[in-house]
């Protein structure tokens, strides 16, 4: 039964992988909308990334009719295909890597395509989907300018997994082989203690409604103040979590497992709500509220003209050097209704009967859930006092910088630290370093952000189009079209547009 179990289990994982990727090559940190939010014609976008950079934009009045962004990387399995994404997706993948070598055919995926990177280190996954609608901003008098919009995210988080419990993901436990626990290169023993498996999960469904006030507090032929804040009615649809901090368990034969010194603790709220889990849902609003709670983006920015650059600067600017400090995505959702938290110690050997009903459970997600808390509080002495729990925002401090290079040419940088770590409950944003180079004008717009991503470990090309109202973006996008071996994707998209305010011209000294 374990057999038959794990192997599927190594499926869905692989499955996983491979699909996130192709799909988001297709259409889905990070959610960083690098190019969007860097733009001066983002108008409403801007404020994701600083409150204050409304004040005193571009536009009058600015609408986002609907921005969708999706997004996958891991750092554990790369799809490494013989032919290369470009390929794939203008339908020049050889014949022979179609089914029965016909070129009609669907493209005959392999499982050893899947590349391990196997280097000690503890293993990550970071998958979200993102949809914003409706966003407006309005430029008022005396400097002020407010701002509306809404965002649903869903977003699912694997963190520090240590390798050999990534690798037994990946390969299964496999009792076939006699004492074979599983079939890995690094094969385990049955009877053999497994102990190094320490890792978080998070999972969370959330609305955001989010109102913002900016104003321009200085303003002169050189210098710009701005400030702004965004206050957040955050409502959450779903959580759930794990907290492993360390498992000692082995298998005796094939249909037991044996736990030892234990110290996890995990909750959720209904699971039956991820069968139906989309990203735009109006009946959220009505019926699927479990959590709730209070968020909110703190910025200042700084813009410097000094004197005799009119001439190589963008008239419609006020400067030639823009400097912005925030912090973003502050606050959290407390969960209390249709909650169920557990934290399980344990000293002493329990066993744990693998039976036919265990994996009937699991061809449902919310049927293997329930099952499996069942029998952890069944042979586990567990504490279920917790009445709600705290799912936390990815908070971090956002660093942005842009220089008019001349006319219509920018260079911008960002860097973006997280502030909340891996071990605790709530998704958390990869930190970053990208730098941006960009042409913008009303109706083009063109740049490709280049950096270090996933807590500056990755190098990474993107980019920004703009073509009047409609746009499209990624983070790497440049990198997927030409690479065979990719560990994750990412793809953003929508139409937006506005009336822009008059010249900003400064004036003659």
């Amino acid at each position: 039964m374990i057999q038959k179990y794990t192997k599927m289990n190594a499926f869905k994982l692989k499955l996983l992988l491979f699909s996130g990727s192709l799909c988001t090559m297709g259409a889905i940190q990070s959610q960083t909308y690098i190019g969007l939010q860097q733009s001066n014609y983002g108008g409403i976008h801007q404020a994701n990334l600083n409150p204050a950079n409304i004040a005193n934009s571009r536009h009058r009045v600015y609408v986002n009719a609907f921005t969708m962004g999706f997004g996958f990387n891991n750092d554990y399995l790369s799809l490494n295909m013989p032919f290369s994404v470009q390929q794939l997706l203008t339908n020049k993948v050889p014949a022979q890597y179609h089914k029965n070598g016909d070129p009609n055919a669907p493209v005959d995926f392999q499982d050893d395509w899947l590349k391990e990177s196997v280097n000690g280190k503890s293993k990550n996954l970071n998958l979200y989907s993102q949809f914003r609608t409706p966003g407006i901003m309005f430029t008022l008098p005396k400097g002020f300018a407010i701002g509306l919009q809404y965002k649903n995210t869903i977003s699912f988080q694997i963190n520090d997994m240590a390798e050999p419990l990534a690798r037994l993901s990946k390969y299964g436990v496999d009792s076939s082989k006699g004492n074979t626990l599983y079939s890995g290169p690094n094969q385990y023993k049955v009877g053999e203690r497994f102990e190094d498996n320490a890792f978080t999960v998070n999972f969370n469904a959330y609305g955001e409604l989010g109102g913002t006030l900016a104003k321009t507090i200085i303003k002169n032929d050189h210098l710009i103040v701005k400030a702004g804040f965004t206050g957040k009615y955050l409502m959450g649809y779903a959580s759930g979590y794990i907290k492993n901090k360390g498992v000692q368990f082995r298998l005796p034969n094939k249909d037991t497992i044996v736990f030892n010194q234990t110290d996890v603790e995990y909750g959720y709220t209904d699971p039956a709500i991820l069968e139906d889990l989309k990203v735009v849902n109006p009946d959220y609003f009505k019926e699927k509220l479990k959590g709730a709670g209070f968020g909110y983006d703190i910025g200042a920015t700084v813009e410097w003209s000094p004197e005799g650059t009119k001439k190589l600067t963008n008239d419609k600017n006020n400067y030639l050097l823009r400097a912005g400090l925030s912090l973003l995505d502050a606050g959290g959702i407390y969960y209390k209704n249709n909650l169920r938290t557990t934290h399980i110690t344990n000293s002493s050997d329990k066993y744990f009967d693998v039976t036919g009903a265990f994996g009937s459970a699991w061809s449902s997600t919310k049927d293997g859930m329930r099952f499996t808390d069942s029998v952890m509080r069944t042979i586990f002495q567990i504490d279920s006092a917790y009445k709600s729990v705290k799912t936390t925002m990815p908070t971090t401090i956002n660093l942005q910088f842009d220089y008019n290079l001349f006319k219509n040419l920018f260079i911008g940088a960002n860097i973006s630290q997280d502030m909340r770590g891996k071990k605790s409950i709530g998704i958390r944003k990869p930190s970053y370093l990208v730098v941006i180079p960009r042409f913008e004008s009303k109706l083009f717009e063109v740049s490709l952000p280049m950096g270090l991503m996933n807590d500056y470990k990755t190098g990474r090309v993107g980019i920004f189009l703009r073509i009047g109202p409609v746009f499209f973006g990624s983070d790497n996008l440049i990198g997927q079209l030409k690479s065979n071996n990719f560990y994750g994707a990412d793809f953003y998209f929508g139409i937006s547009s506005g009336i822009t305010s008059k010249s900003k011209g400064k004036k003659k000294s």
